[in-house]
């Protein structure tokens, strides 16, 4: 792929796209989600965006693909994917896999730690808000995927200017800076997950991959 993809609409609308699907994935899959998971061309933004990336995109999606289908509906999909996600990420004796930036920054990190003041500060910078109908922690990785995700389309629709176009841009440097090195983390503590829960693990390596993509194209 040529380094001027982002200028593609369909290429930079599977990019979003593959961003709002992990931001749903990380907030906790629902029914309605889950039904248009078993759709045919749910996976088309991510093999319009990476396949040409990396040669294990399309057996991460082929194994995306075997978990889903093996479910009769989308009940017993989204009945099983919820349990997983409490299981990994909300509630475990052997101990969860925190889904906020803080409890990366050093070993037995607590939450709400620099990395959730950093990004009210982004938010505030920014004159957005998280809104007070979101009760987690501003560094939840559904929080950061959303502010890339504002980031992206500001870099698409802001104005023109005579700015250094080589320079990384700020979605870019966000993605390299702030998301994927805890990401990398994240996603091996899913590695050994076993049985259906790997559904997790696998998105986890979409999203290093994605991230890697919007860092590459700066």
């Amino acid at each position: 792929m040529s380094s001027n993809n982002f200028e593609n609409k369909k290429y930079r609308d599977a990019v979003l796209e593959g961003i709002k699907i992990m931001c749903r994935v990380f907030w906790g899959p629902d029914l309605e989600f889950c039904r248009q998971m078993r759709g045919k061309v749910f996976f088309r933004p991510f093999e319009i965006a990476l396949s040409e990336q990396d040669e294990r995109v399309p057996v991460i999606l082929s194994d995306m693909n075997s978990i889903i289908n093996g479910f009769e509906t989308s009940q017993s999909l989204s009945d099983c994917l919820n349990e997983w996600y409490v299981r990994l990420f909300v509630n475990n004796k052997e101990g969860i896999i925190p889904l906020y930036q803080s409890c990366y920054e050093f070993e037995n990190a607590p939450m709400m730690g620099a990395s959730a003041v950093k990004m009210v500060n982004r938010f505030e910078s920014k004159g957005l808000s998280v809104g007070n109908a979101v009760h987690e922690p501003p560094d939840h990785l559904a929080i950061e995927l959303e502010y890339l995700f504002f980031l992206l389309q500001e870099k698409n629709t802001g104005p023109s200017d005579d700015t250094d176009t080589s320079a990384p841009s700020e979605a870019a440097l966000f993605a390299s800076e702030t998301l994927l090195p805890w990401a990398i983390v994240f996603n091996q503590r899913l590695e050994l997950v076993t049985g259906r829960g790997r559904f997790y693990f696998l998105y986890a390596q979409m999203l290093v991959q994605l991230l890697g993509l919007i860092i590459s194209r700066g």
